[in-house]
């Protein structure tokens, strides 16, 4: 339209705001051409990164699989060595019960020798152990005992045996007899006994309160020997005395009391 000198011209708006975004991109795309030339000058290469990367991807792979390998191989490790502990230690147990039944059988070869041969080559009654040991529960204890005869005196041995256990209570010495000391005991405080080999007693005693054992005396009397003493440190110990046990009975052997 045309007045005058004046001209008036219309202008869609669509079209400046593709030209400003088209302004917008060109731009950017200058900036990102601007700074990979830049990088490429530098000495970096996109390809090289890629490839780097793939290298990178394939050695991760590599070693994730190795990882793995070395897993199991630590778990056929560890499996193995539960195995050889398990029977190492079936092992030592196997040494530690015969390395038990050796000493036993020491013991009972000592013991039978004692019999058959006394070490002091006399024979005759004597005392072949003595042993204090817990009862469970506090100031009860089991006195153990065990008598022998040599084989040299092929014949029935009886008579008593007497314990006293020495102390002292109040600061003061004390002797005390199975009468004070047991409910089960007789009144004269003696254990009788008659056997031809050997023969074991358990008493089970109660300390009264107060009272402190120090010793414990044992005196063995006979119907036919000089009768033997001998006094014990009180020492509680915790394995019992070994008594071996005949395989067949001899029939010459009477019955023997049992304590």
């Amino acid at each position: 339209m045309r007045t005058g000198q004046l001209v008036v011209r219309y202008q869609s708006p669509w079209r400046r705001r593709g030209l400003a975004i088209v302004g917008v991109l060109g731009g950017m795309l200058l900036l990102y051409v601007i700074y990979e030339w830049g990088r490429f000058s530098g000495g970096y290469s996109k390809f090289a990164e890629v490839q780097r990367r793939r290298e990178l991807t394939a050695q991760i792979d590599t070693l994730e699989q190795e990882n793995e390998k070395l897993r199991g191989d630590i778990a056929k490790a560890e499996l193995a060595r539960n195995v050889d502990n398990k029977s190492y230690g079936v092992v030592e147990k196997n040494l530690d019960d015969l390395q038990a039944q050796v000493l036993k059988q020491r013991e009972e070869l000592t013991f039978y020798r004692g019999i058959v041969s006394p070490e002091d080559g006399i024979g005759g009654l004597r005392i072949q152990g003595f042993q204090v040991q817990s009862g469970g529960a506090p100031r009860h204890y089991r006195l153990l005992l065990v008598l022998q005869q040599s084989m040299r005196e092929d014949a029935v041995v009886s008579g008593s045996v007497t314990l006293q256990i020495e102390g002292v209570r109040a600061n003061r010495p004390e002797q005390l007899g199975l009468p004070q000391l047991a409910d089960a005991a007789r009144a004269d405080g003696q254990l009788p006994f008659k056997f031809r080999y050997f023969q074991k007693f358990e008493q089970d005693v109660v300390l009264p309160d107060g009272f402190e054992p120090r010793a414990v005396n044992v005196e063995v009397r006979s119907t036919r020997l000089a009768p033997v003493r001998e006094s014990y440190p009180w020492q509680v110990q915790a394995e019992s005395l070994t008594l071996p046990t005949p395989s067949a009975p001899d029939p010459r052997q009477p019955d023997v009391q049992k304590q």
